[in-house]
């Protein structure tokens, strides 16, 4: 690695939420000299809303990480206090784990993981400003002192004009209790960018000793947990149970009769709110025929007697609340530790970014996470590593990586964004995964190899090829056995009749571990969808890859619909597949397009 004066580096990265945490990591990992800078030191890797980690999509986000070397699988694991496998009756399409961590311990994991990383800087401080100097970049903080970057990592949050509201209070605050960012935006604007405005809820904490938990359902743990990292064994540690109540009629109507007191009315918004995890007034308003609504009671920390009200999310006024959960069973008692409240922030128009998450208008500028657009702690660790690599990669000149649709969920999120915009907080769901019968929790890791392969991983790599190698040749060993009746073996598989003495024979004919067990298991039982899903990959492949000029003018392209050159003009979409996906692109379109770009190439070449 290149010397460099003291504050000079490869890669400056700002934010240090679950993105920037990522982004800073990898880019250190990868070589660079990198600098994470954030408002707080204390608020590394905060977990300001829900303490969960996981579920449908966001499960299979976080193995995706993982496998990429990532870190926030491995924290979970570490500070983890509930953990479920979800979905089990559903098929491994839709299994994955979600944990709930102690946040305090989450925090501090991170924080330490970060102070001790080779090649990492952490410092304190807001940044104000970001001007160029020569081919890098001058970031310069409030206090005018400033730090001299080549790549730039931009992974801001909800911190950029943040204001945070509930009732008819509101002031400006990225979070409750935290300063938000004023200038950057402003400056980011005056180079070019554009903003647009969202906003989301946060339910109100409980005090765990004034909650009734004898009249209200217990939800249990798995007693044997797996873990999100592939290189991580549970641990037999002590875990704590969740619990689940209702919104009921009493408190539907009350919470009805109060409606135009909430500050989503009180106060003039413009921003739009998540439909994915909507406020209970929302919620209420839109569902007018549901008779109850879920609430989720989990724990926030091992030695904290706060409880967070997971689908209690709100910006009614303190006193609205509390009439809320006097009217929830098993709360009619509880006191309120801290309210629940809204956030609105400026996001960017992530038309304006390329695949490789790095700014169309400035090369080495790189955005992440919920600044993008996104909701959710998994979804901003996603684009946080994918952007902390590439900034790295660009930090030596090196050839970018980006995921396709076909790779994985990382790919799906950084598709759909980018491609098609956002008009609300963009959550991943597993319903937006075409692939999501192959893309699923337990294969994460080969998925993930070919891209380890392109950063220079080779071992790792090897590692986990070798793995499936051994899978492989335990399946075709399995269904040409001289040992045990292979096909009534196969048969018990498919119909889940396998007993334990055949699932240990297996284990100890193929010297397989219980994760080795799961991903064959699964292979033989879905083998004919699999082949499917494979074959429908491949075909994807075909045409997807095929580049956009970026000179191209669509007007020139016979026979395509104005609605698609409408489109194709809007989003500047890199390649075929991308094209294919935006609204108003026909097939024939597609068709039109493809001709022309070859016949382009054709005639550059001749004329070569």
């Amino acid at each position: 690695m290149e010397r460099m004066p003291g504050n000079e580096y490869g890669v400056i990265v700002i934010g240090a939420g679950h993105a920037g945490c990522e982004a800073a990591l990898a880019s250190a990992r990868n070589g660079s000299k990198t600098l994470l800078a954030t408002i707080s030191m204390d608020s590394i890797a905060l977990l300001p809303c829900n303490s969960a980690v996981g579920g449908p999509g966001r499960g299979q986000i976080v193995r995706e990480i993982d496998a990429l070397g990532g870190e926030i699988g491995k924290n979970v694991d570490k500070s983890y206090i509930h953990s479920r496998m979800l979905n089990i009756s559903k098929g491994p399409a839709l299994r994955t784990v979600r944990a709930i961590v102690d946040k305090k311990r989450y925090f501090l994991y991170m924080k330490q993981v970060l102070e001790n990383q080779e090649n990492l800087d952490l410092k304190q401080g807001l940044v104000a400003k970001i001007e160029k100097f020569g081919n890098k970049y001058k970031l310069i903080k409030t206090d005018e002192s400033f730090y001299i970057g080549k790549c730039i990592v931009i992974a801001t949050g909800t911190f950029l004009r943040g204001k945070i509201f509930w009732g008819k209070y509101e002031r400006e605050a990225g979070r409750q209790g935290e300063i938000n960012s004023i200038k950057l935006p402003g400056c980011l604007e005056n180079i070019g960018y554009k903003f647009g405005r969202l906003r989301t809820e946060t339910p109100p904490r409980v005090d765990k000793k004034t909650v009734d938990f004898k009249n209200i359902r217990t939800q249990k743990y798995d007693e044997l947990p797996e873990m999100f990292s592939f290189d991580n064994v549970y641990d037999g540690r002590e875990q704590l149970n969740n619990h689940i109540t209702y919104i009921e009629k009493e408190c539907i109507d009350f919470i009805v009769k109060n409606l135009k007191k909430s500050s989503i009315y009180e106060i003039s918004m413009k921003s739009e709110n998540p439909k994915y995890c909507p406020s209970i007034e929302d919620k209420v308003s839109r569902f007018k025929n549901r008779k109850r609504h879920q609430i989720f009671i989990q724990p926030e920390g091992k030695d904290t007697n706060e409880m967070y009200l997971h689908g209690l999310f709100t910006t009614f006024s303190e006193d609205i609340q509390e009439g809320i959960i006097k009217r929830i069973k098993g709360l009619e008692k509880a006191e309120i530790t801290r309210p629940g409240y809204g956030v609105e922030y400026d996001y960017l128009i992530p038309g304006q970014l390329n695949i490789n998450l790095e700014s169309k208008k400035h090369k080495n500028i790189f955005f992440a996470g919920q600044i993008n657009g996104t909701t959710g702690y998994e979804e901003a660790a996603a684009q946080g590593i994918i952007a902390g690599i590439n900034a790295s990669l660009s930090s030596w000149d090196k050839e970018n990586i980006f995921l396709s649709r076909e790779d994985g969920y990382i790919g799906i999120l950084i598709d759909d964004v980018i491609l098609k915009g956002v008009i609300e907080p963009y959550r991943m769901l597993t319903s937006r995964n075409e692939f999501r019968l192959y893309h699923r929790h337990d294969n994460a890791d080969i998925r993930m190899s070919k891209i380890l392969r392109k950063i220079g991983h080779e071992k790792k790599a090897n590692i986990i090829s070798k793995k499936y190698e051994k899978i492989d040749e335990a399946y075709s060993n399995i269904k040409k056995s001289k040992y045990f009746n292979s096909k009534k073996m196969i048969e018990d598989i498919k119909q889940d009749r396998l007993s334990k003495d055949n699932i240990n024979i297996i284990k100890n004919t193929f010297n397989l571990d219980d994760k080795e067990l799961n991903s064959l298991i699964i292979n033989i039982k879905y083998e004919i969808y699999l082949k499917r899903e494979i074959d429908k990959i491949e075909k994807f492949k075909t045409h997807s890859k095929l580049k956009i000029p970026k000179d191209i003018n669509y007007q020139k392209i016979k026979n395509v619909s104005k609605e698609a050159v409408f489109s194709l003009e809007r989003y500047h979409p890199g390649t075929i597949g991308q094209a294919s996906r935006l609204v108003g692109v026909k097939p024939l379109d597609i068709f039109m397009l493809v001709a022309y770009i070859n016949n382009v190439s054709r005639e550059t070449l001749k004329n070569k």
